[in-house]
């Protein structure tokens, strides 16, 4: 691969794609962060039934319930607040020679992927992503793979498009 500029096709001038995510990634957060913690839920409120209906030791029985305690609590934090800001504080920037991802609450990553390293881009949409017009494109490259998560599907086509005009990726890589 050469380490020239792109340069724009003919008669079309490169353009720099910003955004941040739909407020619909937000649902699609909480529904996918609810499932995987009612499921935990499941499982410790089990095991404090058990405790309780076997008789286990007292300081068994404590511990799972502040276990189950500490589960709920986080869960309800998690689904309130941290998935609201996981929504508000992604970002991203394509441009000619570069994209830029931001993204985290606690701690935060700035990654920053030249477009002569962009090996594939990829569109992906599971069911939670498809009932809300949402997809996924990853962003691949020798050193691993970066997702731009649960954007508008139609833009997604388009910004999919533009990251493989500008890293010069064939249309068999485009997925």
């Amino acid at each position: 691969m050469s380490e020239t500029t792109p340069t724009p096709e003919e008669g079309v001038t490169p353009q720099r794609i910003s955004g941040t995510l739909p407020i619909e990634a937000r649902a699609v957060f909480r529904l996918s962060s609810a499932i995987f913690y009612l499921i935990g839920l499941l499982v410790t409120g089990a095991l404090v039934a058990a405790a309780y209906w076997f008789d286990w030791p007292t300081w068994i029985q404590i511990g799972l319930v502040v276990l189950l305690v500490i589960d709920v609590v986080y869960s309800l934090i998690d689904l309130i607040w941290f998935q609201k800001w996981k929504q508000e504080r992604f970002t991203y920037d394509v441009q000619p020679l570069e994209i830029q991802i931001h993204h985290g609450i606690i701690t935060t990553h700035d990654v920053l992927i030249p477009m002569t390293k962009v090996q594939f881009v990829h569109a992906e949409q599971g069911p939670l992503l498809r009932k809300y017009g949402l997809q996924t494109i990853t962003i691949g490259t020798a050193a691993g793979s970066h997702e731009i998560y649960a954007i508008e599907e139609s833009f997604a086509k388009t910004l999919r498009e533009q990251i493989a005009i500008y890293a010069r990726i064939e249309e068999e890589d485009v997925v």
